[in-house]
């Protein structure tokens, strides 16, 4: 506690909260195992991989349940005859380091000891070709040396850019088996360009790569696979749009205007590139996208462990706290601006020693506020918004849209370290 920060914080009140629920579509599919079983062993081409070498490429997103996805795709890549192995398809993130990027997944439950698979990984990529402007197209050398490649991709709104193709299956060969060299030729005329660069490198892979198809997932509103399929290299580029605007149509949203203070309780790699997705909070790393600005101030109290140091999105917050702080890792964060060649998602917000801080900060700073209708929303992070807390002045227009009334009125609960006491999101 510093008493200077204690004394111009002493009149701060923080409201009582409620928490409701949003409500969203719930179709998912039930029996994920099944599923892919189901289309990768019907997919155009599966009969070549009889006797091959596959390379399974997975990425560093958290996509619902991916231990399990790849734990599956391996299985039934083996039983269709093709010795399987695990490739890191993330781009430059982990600081751009290979064991780095290992540790990643397994972060994600991805491990040699559950998938059964050894996993490969590595910076080093070879050219597989070149676009008709010149630009080398990069793809990761154990996946470019295997038989076969087979990616698993989530397809979903880019947080920085908009395009034909944003986060999915092209991008998940052109980035994510690009590697840092890849993602840093694709970034090369800055954000505004990159759904353009994504579309002339994608066609460079599916001409000259040797990726077989790709497992496409969309995610609904609670994050469950709602659509799984295995789609053939050579159809990707004709159905991602159609599968991305589905996917815009399924994204999730904080349902209010003229947000005083938004509480997010972790941001991290696993949750979006960008820590927190800018979709939803309508701040954007990249400089061309126009936001519809509805938060005054944006404080993030904690980097999951899941990120493993990587910051990126941090300085979309305006306050965070020492324990996100000192979570974060430099060499881990850097790599992705540099080569992404954006820098405000690097930046550091205003550092508070504890959560209690923070929150009050965040009030204190708000400008031009009522502070007895103080408009205060919480959430766990921009991945689950089907429960959110909100001040009391919000209880009325937050039933009046639909949202039910879960718990509350009641005070937010800090520890003996003065952090939040986690509710069960």
């Amino acid at each position: 506690m510093n008493p200077v920060y204690e004394e111009i914080l002493k009149d701060v009140k923080i409201p009582k909260m409620f928490l409701c629920r949003q409500s969203f579509s719930t179709e998912h599919i039930r029996n994920i195992e099944d599923r892919i079983r189901d289309t990768v062993s019907s997919v155009k081409g599966i009969e070549k991989i009889s006797g091959k070498t596959v390379a399974l490429a997975v990425g560093s997103r958290g996509i619902s349940h991916i231990a399990e996805i790849a734990k599956t795709m391996v299985s039934v890549l083996r039983d269709h005859g093709a010795a399987v192995f695990i490739v890191p398809a993330m781009g430059s993130h982990g600081g751009a380091v290979a064991e780095n990027q290992r540790r990643i997944l397994e972060h994600l439950g991805v491990t040699e000891e559950y998938t059964k698979a050894e996993i490969r990984s590595s910076m080093e990529t070879v050219i597989i070709g070149e676009t008709e402007d010149g630009v080398p197209v990069n793809m990761d050398k154990n996946a470019a040396g295997a038989d076969y490649t087979v990616t698993i991709a989530r397809i979903k709104p880019h947080c920085s850019f908009r395009g034909k193709y944003e986060s999915g299956m092209v991008k998940m060969c052109v980035i994510g088996l690009g590697k840092q060299k890849g993602a840093d030729y694709c970034h090369y005329q800055g954000m505004a360009n990159m759904g353009t660069n994504l579309e002339k490198i994608g066609r460079v892979f599916r001409d000259h790569s040797n990726v077989l198809f790709s497992l496409g997932i969309i995610e609904n509103s609670y994050d469950d696979p709602c659509f799984i399929e295995a789609i053939p290299m050579d159809e990707i580029m004709d159905r991602e749009p159609e599968l991305l605007e589905r996917a815009k149509a399924l994204l999730p949203s904080i349902p209010f205007d003229n947000i005083d203070l938004l509480i997010v309780d972790e941001f991290g790699k696993n949750i979006t590139g960008t820590g927190m997705d800018c979709n939803i909070i309508q701040r954007f790393t990249s400089e061309h996208m126009l936001p519809k600005s509805f938060i005054k101030r944006l404080a993030v109290l904690d980097l999951t462990e899941e990120s493993d140091g990587n910051a990126a999105g941090f300085g979309l917050a305006d306050i965070s706290t020492e324990r996100a702080f000192r979570k974060m890792d430099r060499e881990k964060t850097y790599p992705n601006f540099l080569t992404a060649r954006t820098v405000k998602g690097g930046m550091v917000p205003l550092i508070m020693a504890d959560d209690y801080d923070a929150i009050r900060t965040g009030i204190k700073t708000c400008p031009d506020v009522d502070y007895e209708r103080l408009r205060i929303v919480r959430i766990k992070n921009t991945l689950r918004l089907d429960l959110i807390e909100v001040s009391e002045s919000m209880i009325d227009e937050a039933t009046g849209k639909g949202l039910s009334l879960e718990e509350g009125p009641y005070s937010l609960c800090f520890d003996e370290n003065r952090n939040l006491i986690t509710r069960k999101w």
